[in-house]
């Protein structure tokens, strides 16, 4: 189950840590996604911020450790495959999502969130399988 909370932690960067202001194409997703992301934060964990267009959905996949999304602006829909139940984000809400969990994302609006995940690379997995 997917959990939503309103608090935030305050975020720091520093010269050091932070790559680009500028979106890049995300490397570990299909290019047809066209998802982009930027600020790339390695330690102590995965911290970037990433965009897509509205319309644009991410097939079933889970990462093997805990993330969470923060969405900054537009609107996401998160679908839990494993419990049949769908949630919706939008600017300033954010959610939990727990490891291993298999899921996928509707983009409703062009949409730019925080995303986190516990771990210092983007490993995740995609299922098409489950569908």
């Amino acid at each position: 189950m997917i959990s939503s909370t309103s608090i935030s932690s305050p975020v720091i960067k520093t010269s050091s840590t932070s790559t680009t202001d500028q979106y890049t194409p995300i490397p570990h997703f299909p290019a047809c996604l066209g998802g982009e992301w930027k600020n790339i934060i390695k330690t102590p964990y995965l911290k970037t911020t990433m965009k897509f267009r509205a319309g644009t959905s991410l097939p079933p996949h889970h990462f093997p450790t805990m993330s969470r999304i923060t969405v900054l602006s537009g609107s996401i829909q998160i679908d839990d495959l494993q419990t049949s139940q769908a949630y919706i984000l939008r600017e300033t809400e954010d959610c939990v999502i727990p490891a291993l969990l298999v899921h996928e994302i509707q983009f409703l609006q062009d949409v730019e969130f925080e995303f986190e995940l516990n771990s210092n690379d983007m490993i995740i997995y995609w299922d098409f399988e489950e569908r």
